[in-house]
């Protein structure tokens, strides 16, 4: 098995160079892989670990400078700059601000720039909490996942160590996790540079430092649009919701290797609605459980539903996959990485569950 693995890094580090020198495919997706490398292990600061990356988030205050690249509608790469700055709080949720600075060859106030500042007022917090790489549980990382070194290098003025993060399970779906190419500064375990490839180890997102300070200023930290209650398990949340029918608790036992990270209650401003958001993890790769209570249908007028039969729709796309169903006055929403083809177990199995309830 650590073979199998090792040779699975080797055959990503392959991937990696081809495509940073032939372009292939994305070639704007690519940039930020070229830095200056060493691959020697020569004496200096530890090797970072996941526990140094759990600590990082936990103990690490810093401000950074770096570009996100998103693929939009058509599959054309977007790289928008971005101001992060971290205060930590000693919690796995540190106070943070994240700025849109603008999109890369635009000029400011094209509908374009307009755009992508309006998606980083609403989901700004959605961009930092669940589109980077963060170790969530250093325990279930380490049991899910290997971490190999590939050298030092140079990343935004900083010496750092490039990792792979490799998902180390083989059964049941050995090919639907994330890999992560990672490079994390040698003094803070802050990664500077981060890429997520899927099994066949094509990269569909990156974020790259440019220029990185640890340390911030007072700050005036990014909030969600709506009012966020976190709750200790499901049963507060439910009491919280006055425990309305439908609503129930997801049976996750089968999945051993995602467990209950977070409970939380979100209330939108925008359409009055109340959902409630369980996180699940397997210490580094995450996917959410939303009920949104006192809902209608939204397959109503299917031909299907006249019939008596039930509904799930599903989105998938390389960045997220997505289903969607409705029982008793409640819509499910399930949402995770692309690559994660699990969840559609997972939505059929809570939506039995619903529908037994």
């Amino acid at each position: 098995m650590a073979t199998t693995r090792m040779a699975g890094a080797a055959m990503l580090t392959v991937a990696l160079s081809m495509a940073s020198a032939l372009s292939l495919s994305a070639p704007a997706v690519s940039q930020g892989l070229t830095a200056t490398h060493n691959t020697s292990k020569a004496a200096g600061p530890s090797l970072p670990t996941f526990a140094s990356m759990e600590h990082a988030c936990l103990d690490q205050d810093y401000t950074v400078e770096q570009l996100r690249r998103f693929r939009d509608e058509h599959g054309n790469v977007v790289t928008v700059r971005e101001r992060l700055e971290v205060d930590a709080n000693g919690s796995s949720r540190p106070d943070f601000a994240i700025t849109f600075l603008g999109v890369e060859g635009e000029p400011p106030g094209s509908s374009l720039s307009l755009k992508w500042q309006q998606a980083y007022t609403r989901y700004g917090t959605t961009f930092f909490r669940h589109g980077s790489f963060h170790v969530r549980d250093m325990i279930k990382a380490a049991s899910n996942y290997t971490l190999h070194d590939f050298g030092q290098i140079v990343r935004a003025g900083r010496v750092a160590r490039r990792m792979v993060v490799f998902p180390s399970s083989a059964f049941p779906n050995p090919g639907d996790k994330p890999i992560w190419v990672i490079d994390v500064d040698s003094l803070t375990s802050v990664p500077l540079f981060i890429a997520e490839f899927d099994s066949q180890f094509q990269m569909f997102a990156n974020i790259e430092a440019v220029s990185f300070v640890a340390s911030v200023q007072t700050i005036s930290p990014t909030l969600p649009i709506g009012v966020v209650t976190p709750m200790a398990d499901f049963a507060a949340a439910d009491a919280f919701l006055g425990s309305p029918t439908g609503l129930i608790e997801p049976n996750m036992t089968s999945l051993q290797d995602y467990h209950l990270d977070s409970v939380e209650i979100h209330d939108d401003p925008i359409n009055g609605s109340q959902r409630l958001i369980i996180n699940y993890t397997d210490g580094i790769d995450e996917f959410m459980v939303v009920q949104t209570v006192n809902s209608l249908d939204p397959f109503l007028g299917l031909p299907s539903a006249t019939g008596g039969a039930h509904t799930i729709g599903r989105f998938r796309d390389p960045a997220v996959s997505a289903l969607v169903f409705w029982d008793d006055g409640v819509a499910f929403h399930i949402a995770g990485r692309g690559a994660l083809r699990r969840l559609d177990s997972v939505a059929r199995r809570v939506f039995l569950q619903a529908l037994s309830n």
